[in-house]
């Protein structure tokens, strides 16, 4: 099924809406996309959400019409974008639904508030503040959202949003070339712990598809010819619903937009990818040492099958992955045998930042830091992103607190005295 950019745009439009009704109290995009995926029974949560966010329309109009009904309980968004989402959606009958679930617009009847706004509203009034009233088949006034605007430097989490994205380009600039052409070809990520290995990959896989708006000046985006086509499925391995033999193949079929067989055995699994992917394919796998080292059911048979598809698919899948190590020593220390470990043609090894790719961090503070706080933190960051985030992001807070002077470096030496194993 083509893509429907209309659908995906729409069905973000929910998701930060959602988040503005309901989010006020800590809830994440990720907790929503999470809620709305159980919500129409699917298993693994959110990741179909992430998914059809990218364009691709459910197989199941049922899958659908369930969405759309959970969305208008939540938000108070119209019946005309309620009709939208249906037809983009490819519902076959958009208007008996909108008849169901937006009736007000047909009989010209004021919309009831929904739970989630009500809530807010009330809220509000118990503030002293004048309640929003919602006028029929109108769009709310948008609110402010702290989500859609990234925090200009990240320490902790991974990195997933490719703007808040520095350095690596030489290591983005090889993959994205092997991942060109046909057939794909394998990479492995290497490097130590809290090097980044995380936020790349997610870079990796969002950066072409992120609106220029949303990035940073000048920061490139056309790294794939035709790419729309290309489908990702990233793979957090330390996450230990991923550690059971089926979840793990559900939650990739999900991705995809695949329907999971029942029961979905490796057999029928490697039967519904041998069916369904038609489009180049990449699966990211993160902390593949994880897998092997923790969870007995990811077995050589499970890598030796998942090697084969490759070929079978003609060339349609490649696999990029993440470790502290090279695959086939991991493998080898594991008591692992599959030749999976060694398909892995191009290896990049995550280390310190260029000065170049350094200083181009700190200049993306909204708040240009003295040259004395430069030059202090490029020496004490060593040139490791995370240190070099952490330390950016002490200097901000301190200069939006009126600090002039360099009485916050001693907090921010502690703040980085975690990361003092990075070699």
């Amino acid at each position: 099924m083509p893509p429907s950019h209309e659908f995906g745009a729409l069905l973000t439009e929910a998701v930060y809406r959602i988040r503005s009704l309901e989010g006020k109290h800590g809830k994440s995009i990720q907790i929503v996309q999470d809620e709305l995926g159980y919500a129409i029974g699917r298993e693994s949560g959110g990741s179909a959400i992430e998914h059809w966010r990218k364009g691709n329309v459910p197989l199941r109009h049922q899958e659908v019409e369930a969405l759309a009904r959970e969305i208008m309980r939540r938000t108070d968004l119209s019946r005309h974008w309620l009709e939208r989402f249906l037809s983009h959606g490819r519902h076959p009958h958009p208007l008996p639904v909108c008849d169901l679930l937006r009736p007000e617009a047909s009989y010209g009847q004021p919309a009831a508030r929904p739970a989630a706004l009500a809530r807010v509203e009330d809220t509000r009034d118990a503030a002293g503040l004048a309640e929003r009233s919602v006028g029929a088949g109108a769009p709310a006034p948008a609110e402010p959202d702290e989500a859609c605007a990234p925090a200009p430097f990240v320490a902790g989490p991974p990195i997933t949003h490719p703007r808040s994205f520095f350095g690596r380009g030489p290591i983005v600039r090889r993959i994205f070339d092997l991942l060109r052409r046909l057939p794909l070809q394998n990479a492995a990520i290497i490097g130590p712990r809290r090097s980044g290995k995380t936020s790349l990959l997610h870079y990796v896989r969002a950066i072409t598809a992120t609106p220029p708006a949303q990035l940073r000046p000048g920061q490139r985006h056309d790294w794939l010819p035709e790419a729309a086509r290309y489908r990702w499925v990233l793979i957090d391995f330390q996450d230990a619903r991923l550690g059971h033999r089926e979840g793990l193949l559900r939650y990739t079929l999900s991705c995809l937009g695949l329907p999971a067989p029942e029961p979905c055995t490796l057999d029928r699994f490697l039967d519904v990818m041998g069916s369904g992917v038609r489009q180049p394919t990449v699966m990211l796998l993160d902390e593949i040492g994880s897998a092997l080292q923790r969870y007995p059911e990811l077995n050589d048979e499970l890598w030796e099958s998942l090697r084969s598809l490759g070929p079978q698919l003609g060339g349609r899948l490649g696999f990029v992955l993440t470790s502290h190590i090279s695959p086939v020593r991991l493998a080898h220390d594991t008591g692992h045998s599959s030749p999976f470990f060694n398909i892995f043609g191009y290896t990049a090894n995550l280390g310190p930042f260029s000065e170049q790719e350094a200083h181009e961090l700190i200049a993306a503070s909204p708040r240009p830091f003295p040259e004395r706080d430069i030059a202090w933190i490029s020496e004490h960051s060593r040139g490791w992103p995370v240190i070099l985030q952490t330390l950016c992001r002490e200097r901000l807070g301190s200069l939006d607190a009126g600090v002039d002077d360099d009485s916050w470096r001693a907090e921010a030496l502690c703040q980085i005295e975690p990361y003092a194993v990075l070699p």
